[in-house]
Formats: C-alpha cells, structure tokens, sequence
C-alpha cells in the first residue's frame, strides 16, 4: 500500500528506546494484543505526515506497555530516532465490531440530525470512565457534549455518514 493511500488507525504511540539492540517501549492503544505479534507489519510515522511500513521482529511484554524490536532497527540510536512516532494499521486492516458497536474514527464526520434539522457534525469521541461522549459542533462553530447512550443517540449509518440523536430539551442552547 502507497502511503499516500493510508488510512492510518494508531495502533501504538513510541514512548522510548530500551537496551542497546535497537528495542522500543511502545503504548499500546489497541484492544488487540495480536496487532504487535511477530512477523507483524504496522505502519510507523505521525498523522497527517508521512509513514513507513515495519515489521515486527520480536516482542516482549503485554497490556499496555510492550517492547518491540523492529526490523532494521539494531542500535539504541536509531531507535532514540523513533520516540514519539505512532504505530498504525490502515483503516481496511481492522476487524468488524459487532453490530450496534463502532470504532471511534468510524463516527468521526457524521452529521448529526434531530428530527430532520442538522445539528452539527461530530469532531471528536472523548473517552469517559463509564461511556464515551460525541464532541458536535454546530456551523456556529458552537460545541456540544452528548453523552454516546442510546436513550440520545437513536441511530448511527456509518454508511450515509449520519447519527440521528433527540436531546432533552434546551440541549442546543
């Protein structure tokens, strides 16, 4: 896959070299431990800039923090070279959730409706401790925070890029 085709989902974020055989410290953001297992290709690079294709080599560790060691990568000042760049897969090489479940890229730019009259579109999803929350913003470039619960949130078409949502009254001022 050409770069310039890349739909990168961060998979990881480089937090720091480790050892003298060119290893990373990486945080995971994937719920999916086998995205760093050996013989894996991952993207490496920042968004909205350029990436590069890697493969993995060796890994070690599990949860959160791992330590990997790249292919091409051999000594503790290429992989200095490497902290704060993200790992990513394109957009094609996540797996489907099941129904009524979404990532959160696929909600990002989804028009949000109330009973036929446009809202805004959502910009952000904000992990909270208890459910996730839609950042709207209206043309006003006004923002809202709706809580992502179905008593608000009444559908979601990923396809035709629309969320349909009823607030409780007041909600929109």
């Amino acid at each position: 896959m050409d770069d310039r085709l890349l739909r990168p989902i961060l998979v990881g974020k480089i937090v720091a070299s480790f050892g003298l055989q060119g290893w990373v410290k990486v945080l995971s953001l994937s719920a999916h431990p086998c995205r760093f297992a050996v013989g894996t290709s991952l993207w490496v690079g920042i968004p909205d800039g350029e990436w590069k294709r890697i493969w993995i080599e060796e890994a070690s560790g599990q949860g959160e923090m791992l330590s990997l060691r790249l292919r091409g990568v051999s000594s503790r000042e290429e992989a200095a070279k490497l902290r704060g760049l993200f790992l990513a897969v394109d957009q094609s090489e996540v797996e489907p959730l099941p129904e009524g479940n979404f990532y959160h890229f696929e909600l990002l730019g989804l028009v949000v409706k109330e009973r036929g009259v446009s809202r805004g579109e959502v910009v952000a999803v904000i992990e909270g401790p208890a459910y996730d929350y839609l950042l709207i913003r209206n043309e006003e470039e006004r923002e809202f925070f709706l809580p992502f619960l179905t008593v608000y949130v009444k559908r979601v078409d990923v396809k035709a890029k629309s969320l349909e949502v009823e607030c409780p009254e007041g909600f929109w001022e």
